[in-house]
């Protein structure tokens, strides 16, 4: 199931149909925002409380999203359905800049940010025809219960330090002064329920003709959304953003009853970008014919040595065990003292200057790329949520990290933003590995045989291929609620699940595998990379918020992009998933 880059979808949506959804395309929104200024201006001097603290930053967010998607199954829709939603959210801040009630993370408030019996001033529900003066009703609610809860956090943040003597005394925030932005690209987009019927019927129908597989379901979604942002230091942005998205999930049982899984997902900014009906159907054929074969494919033993990643698999494994560490964070002090956030992906917090790559490979960040060789780039943006302009950065140069993507949250080595505050915080969008010494790029057939002069330096019986990765978001919100207990699951941090798995012996021939995962990746794994293709995957993705959703107060995914050529490493665990298996489907399905 696809989980956007405002929600991610859990459940089943409402049955209902509209014949289009279009991004909103009121420009002219000079009443609202002259309603947050007003509203904003008011509460910078008279919200007051005693001798407390008053606010020194206010920012205010109003967001108008529509949605239009749908599921299908064997030819049949199961629904399709629009939303409508008008949300705001605000925060303010108190103190100083130095040091205010931000950057801690107070355990009472829960993962939400507000206790329930309090009014909610983060993605706060409004009326969808908003005017002055109801917007202003709405701000003034949520600005009143957001600074109560932040002199209550700054309190507690004094409290807490009083005893201990900080390590970290890096800003809290830092002024950038006023400046207004706008983006309306994308604002006429339009989606068609009656295409989004008849493209799911026709993809769909393809599995009725495949009775061994167990389940299969394609969803479509488009999320189109305006925003309107305004702080009390000036700054405004108005922008509109769009997201596309087309996913299938199958599962079936190998002959000893081992569960086997697939999927395929195509996503992008506007509907017409997606692959056509035809190409999406032949992918839908083509996964029948991987699972088909999967089936009867060997397993095998615990394998370290070379690998090689090509197309698909080579950056998803970037997407997954590389891109989420050039993310700037900033861990949360707490009331005990301890620090809060995603630990797990903080290896490059204090390595700016270090190596992080093999010398011939660099890596950009380039939001300003639209499309290459022809292929839509989905994580393309200009206006960040934070009103900036997203910039295009040499995140590492011939192997050494020079920055990372960061918002206005200051960190040790980084102090203000580059434009890449994404769902309430520093993001990943575009990000783009490049060779920088030719003689390490190799076409597909070099690469092969580098990597069987390995298999045979080693006196290892075969290499492995790996030619596509399992995308972490379809494992969890599109296959896990198929097979529930039944999913073989990588667990451990630096596994990475694997779909199509090939061993290549020294005579050419090659052997599909199945049920296996990469094991112990790292950060530094990717400094062993040997050599390169020469061909670029331009990969859009759902990738998963590196600052946790309870600190940012934003959902769980972005649209994103890697672009990546094929990538050979010297030495990979390869393992088997290891599990009970269930039985077999005790007579065959009726589809046959």
């Amino acid at each position: 199931m696809i989980a956007s880059s405002k929600f991610v979808l859990t459940a089943c949506v409402i049955a209902g149909m509209l014949s289009s959804l279009r991004v909103t395309a009121a420009t002219d929104r000079s009443e609202l925002f002259r309603a947050m200024d007003d509203e904003v201006l008011r509460a910078m001097t008279d919200l007051a409380i005693g001798d407390l603290p008053r606010p020194y930053h206010i920012e205010a967010r109003l967001t108008f999203v529509n949605r239009l998607g749908g599921h299908a199954s064997l030819g049949s829709i199961e629904n399709i359905d629009s939303t409508r939603v008008n949300t705001l959210s605000v925060r303010v801040r108190v103190g100083t800049p130095q040091f205010d009630n931000t950057n801690f993370f107070d355990v009472s408030l829960g993962f939400f940010g507000s206790a329930d019996d309090e009014e909610p001033f983060t993605n706060r529900v409004v009326p969808l025809e908003l005017d002055y003066a109801t917007l202003r009703r709405e701000l003034w609610l949520a600005l009143d219960a957001c600074y109560k809860q932040s002199v209550e956090v700054y309190a507690k943040k004094q409290a807490s330090i009083k005893n201990r003597t900080r390590s970290d005394t890096t800003w809290d925030y830092y002024f950038q002064g006023p400046n207004t932005e706008v983006d309306t690209s994308v604002a006429s987009l339009r989606a068609s329920a009656q295409t989004f019927k008849s493209t799911l019927e026709a993809v769909s129908g393809e599995f009725k003709h495949a009775p061994f597989i167990q389940a299969a379901r394609v969803t479509m979604e488009f999320m189109p959304e305006e925003q309107l942002y305004v702080t009390s230091e000036g700054r405004r942005a108005h922008k509109f953003e769009a997201f596309t998205g087309f996913e299938i999930t199958a599962t079936t049982q190998a002959l000893d009853g081992m569960p086997i899984s697939d999927s395929y997902a195509a996503y992008s900014i506007a509907p017409s970008d997606l692959p056509s009906v035809d190409s999406l159907k032949s992918a839908a054929r083509a996964m029948i014919a991987r699972l088909k074969k999967q089936t009867t494919a060997s397993r095998m033993e615990a394998y370290s040595g070379p690998v090689l990643f090509v197309g698909q698999a080579a950056a998803e494994l970037v997407a997954q065990q590389f891109a989420p560490y050039l993310v700037s964070q900033r861990t949360q002090a707490s009331e005990a003292g301890a620090s809060v956030g995603n630990n797990a992906l903080m290896a490059f917090q204090n390595k700016i200057g270090a190596r992080v790559l093999p010398e011939f490979l660099s890596v950009r960040a380039e939001p300003s790329l639209s499309e290459l060789n022809g292929t839509p780039v989905a994580g393309h943006f200009t206006v960040d949520d934070e009103g900036y302009r997203a910039e295009d950065l040499q995140l590492v140069d011939k192997g050494y990290l020079r920055t990372l993507f960061a918002s206005r949250v200051p960190t040790k080595r980084i102090k203000g933003s580059n434009g890449h505050s994404r769902n309430g915080a520093a993001m990943l969008d575009v990000v783009r590995v490049q060779c920088e010494d030719s003689d390490r790029e190799e076409s597909t057939k070099d690469l092969i045989e580098r990597l069987l002069q390995l298999v045979k330096d080693r006196e290892l019986e075969y290499g492995i291929i790996v030619n596509l990765v399992q995308d972490r978001n379809l494992l969890m919100t599109g296959l896990f609620p198929i097979m529930l207990n039944d999913l073989p699951f990588p667990s451990g941090q630096g596994t990475v699940p694997l779909i199509s798995v090939e061993k290549i012996y020294p005579d050419g021939r090659r052997e599909p595998v199945r049920g296996v995962e990469a094991a112990g990746f790292s950060p530094g794994t990717f400094k062993d990379i040997l050599a390169v293709g020469t061909a670029p995957t331009v990969h859009n993705y759902l990738a998963p918020s590196v600052v946790p959703g309870y600190i940012s107060g934003g959902s769980g995914y972005s649209i994103a992009t890697i672009i990546t050529p094929d990538l050979l490493f010297e030495d990979v665990e390869i393992r088997p998933l290891e599990s009970d298996l269930p039985k077999l489907p005790m007579v065959e399905s009726p589809l046959n």
